[in-house]
């Protein structure tokens, strides 16, 4: 007996994920100087510089936003941790009322990110302020640049 050949049909679908974050205000932040052991920040307070940054998640799913920063780099550079000491910075974020009564939470320290915002739906935003804290006493009085940066990561 011969049997003629059976054929089933599978058709399956893929969406790409896409996880991604851009710094949609231009990413540069311009502190000035600030006095040693004093600190200075993005928001519109009397130690503000008016600069508030806003991260885009431009990806297509819910994002997870950390942030982390880097040591400085300047003349000899400071050492970034949680409190300010002798050559030691720091540097923490803010992401709800940071014009009025800011809560600053301290940054990832590099190589290490800690989350800044949760659950940021596709093409949605986050606004955040920065706060820089210069050392309590230093020897570099050159320009720092200090690196932060924003990572995106799937949301739980």
């Amino acid at each position: 007996m011969v049997r003629a050949a059976e054929t089933g049909t599978v058709t399956a679908t893929v969406t790409a994920q896409n996880i991604s974050v851009t710094i949609t205000t231009g990413g540069t932040v311009a502190f000035t100087t600030v006095n040693v052991n004093d600190t200075k920040d993005t928001t519109t307070g009397a130690k503000g510089v008016n600069d508030t940054e806003t991260a885009e998640n431009n990806g297509n799913v819910s994002e997870d936003f950390n942030i982390k920063a880097e040591d400085s780099t300047g003349d000899t550079g400071w050492t970034l941790a949680d409190a300010a000491g002798s050559e030691i910075f720091t540097m923490k974020s803010c992401i709800a009322t940071c014009d009025a009564t800011p809560t600053w939470a301290v940054v990832g320290i590099d190589p290490s990110y800690v989350t800044l915002a949760s659950g940021i739906a596709a093409l949605g935003t986050q606004d955040f302020d920065l706060q820089v804290g210069t050392p309590i006493t230093t020897a570099d009085y050159s320009q720092q640049t200090i690196t932060v940066t924003i990572q995106a990561a799937e949301a739980a």
